[in-house]
C-alpha cells in the first residue's frame, strides 16, 4: 500500500479524494504510467482534486509519489521499463527542487546588479557546460547586453589581460574541475572585476575568488568512454531566473 494513512484522517476526506487513495494503492503499479489527468479520468474526479488529494497525503505531488514507488522497487528488473523511467524523472525532480530550495535570492538580485552596472559581461564555460553558456549569452545580448563567452583554456590563463575592473565574469561549472577557472576568477579578482560562481559543487577554489556564489543539485546521467557526464539542468534553472528578471 504505496499510500498509508490513518484511520481518523482517511474518513476525514471526501469521498472524492478516498475515491482517488483507493485508486492509487490497488493501482500502484500504473502509478508510474499515469498522469494525474489519466488518474482523474479513471476516479471521476477532477485534476485538481487528485493533486489536492496526493498533497494531503504528505505528498508535494505526483512527481515525489512517482519517485517513492521508485524507491520501494529498486530491486525490479532495470529492464521494467516504467520504473526505468520513473527514476531518471525522480532525477530531474530533486535537481530542481533542491535546486530551488538552495537559491538566494538576494544574490540572485546582487548578480543582476553587477549584470547591469558592467561594461562588459564575460561567461567563462568548457566542455558541456559551454552550451548553457551559448544561450546565457544570446539571451543577455537580446537584452541589450554586451555579452562574450570564454571557451578556450588559452584565453582563460590570460584574463587579466582581457578583462578590466568595469567588467564582470559569471562563471558557469557542474564540477568545479576545470583549473583554468579558478586562475582565471583569481586573475579577474587582481585587476577588480566582479566575480560570480554558478556551479553544483562547494568547498573549491573558485569560491575563494567569487564574490558570490550559487549552488545547485546536479545529478549523474551517465558513464561513458571512461567519462562521467553530469545534468546542467541546475544551471539552466539559476541562469533562467537570471535572465527573466532582468526581462521583467
Amino acid at each position: 500500500m504505496i499510500i498509508d494513512i490513518k484511520k481518523e484522517s482517511y474518513e476525514s476526506l471526501s469521498a472524492s479524494e478516498r475515491a482517488v487513495i483507493d485508486f492509487l494503492n490497488k493501482n500502484e503499479r500504473l502509478i508510474p504510467e499515469l498522469s494525474i489527468t489519466k488518474i482523474a479520468e479513471k476516479t471521476y474526479v477532477s485534476s485538481a482534486t487528485v493533486s489536492r488529494t496526493i498533497q494531503k497525503c504528505g505528498f508535494s505531488g505526483i512527481n515525489e509519489l512517482r519517485y517513492k514507488i521508485s524507491q520501494q522497487n529498486q530491486e525490479k528488473s532495470t529492464f521494467d521499463a516504467p520504473y526505468v523511467v520513473n527514476n531518471i524523472l525522480a532525477k530531474s525532480f530533486r535537481e530542481c527542487t533542491q535546486t530551488i530550495d538552495t537559491i538566494d535570492s538576494t544574490a540572485i538580485y546582487q548578480i543582476i546588479e553587477y549584470i547591469k552596472s558592467a561594461k562588459r559581461i564575460f561567461i567563462y564555460a568548457r566542455g558541456f557546460t559551454a552550451l548553457i553558456a551559448d544561450e546565457f549569452q544570446m539571451y543577455l545580448q537580446l537584452l541589450g547586453y554586451n555579452a562574450i563567452i570564454v571557451k578556450d583554456s588559452m584565453w582563460m590563463k590570460n584574463t587579466e589581460q582581457i578583462v578590466t575592473s568595469d567588467d564582470i565574469i559569471i562563471i558557469l561549472s557542474i564540477r568545479n574541475s576545470t583549473p583554468e577557472l579558478a586562475i582565471s576568477a583569481q586573475s579577474a579578482k587582481k585587476v577588480g572585476a566582479k566575480v560570480v560562481t554558478i556551479c553544483c559543487k562547494s568547498k573549491t577554489n573558485l569560491e575563494k575568488y567569487s564574490d558570490i556564489t550559487i549552488i545547485g543539485h546536479s545529478e549523474q546521467i551517465m558513464e561513458v568512454s571512461g567519462l562521467t557526464v553530469y545534468s546542467r539542468i541546475p544551471l539552466l534553472i539559476i541562469t533562467r531566473t537570471i535572465i527573466e528578471y532582468i526581462g521583467l
